[in-house]
């Protein structure tokens, strides 16, 4: 009986998974979108961090290359057990960016700003903390 391995590149991608679940980064997203579909296999939040590990591993590939993208890297260790890359594909990512649209992507930015200088304690003297109404 033979034992087959495999390895997938982690390199930073780790660490800014890591601040994202310890930020909440999922969590604050989903919360602004309560009314996603039961059926979806990834919710609106975890494809946000998706593009932001896709963004910062300096690739910056087009939406329908995510699966590609992802085939290469532990997901369920950077996101969540049972998340698969062709979860993360354009017709999710589409939905998820649609829906970042209607609440309006300002106004999401704002919040999840907050958050992180708060959570941080930054000294921030530009910048007025209020609690966000969907928030």
């Amino acid at each position: 009986m033979s034992t087959s391995y495999s390895t997938k590149g982690l390199d930073h991608l780790g660490l800014v998974a890591g601040m994202c679940k310890e930020l909440g980064v999922a969590q604050f997203f989903d919360q602004a979108h309560p009314n996603q579909s039961e059926y979806r296999n990834i919710s609106c939040g975890e494809l946000v961090v998706s593009m932001l590990l896709n963004g910062l591993g300096f690739v910056g590939r087009t939406l329908h290359m995510y699966p590609e993208y992802f085939a290469e890297k532990p997901v369920e260790r950077l996101i969540r057990k049972g998340i698969k890359a062709e979860h993360i594909n354009d017709d999710a990512l589409g939905r998820c960016l649609d829906q970042l649209y209607e609440t309006g992507v300002s106004k999401l930015y704002q919040g999840l700003s907050e958050k992180v200088v708060t959570y941080l304690g930054l000294p921030c003297e530009g910048l007025i903390l209020t609690p966000l109404a969907y928030m």
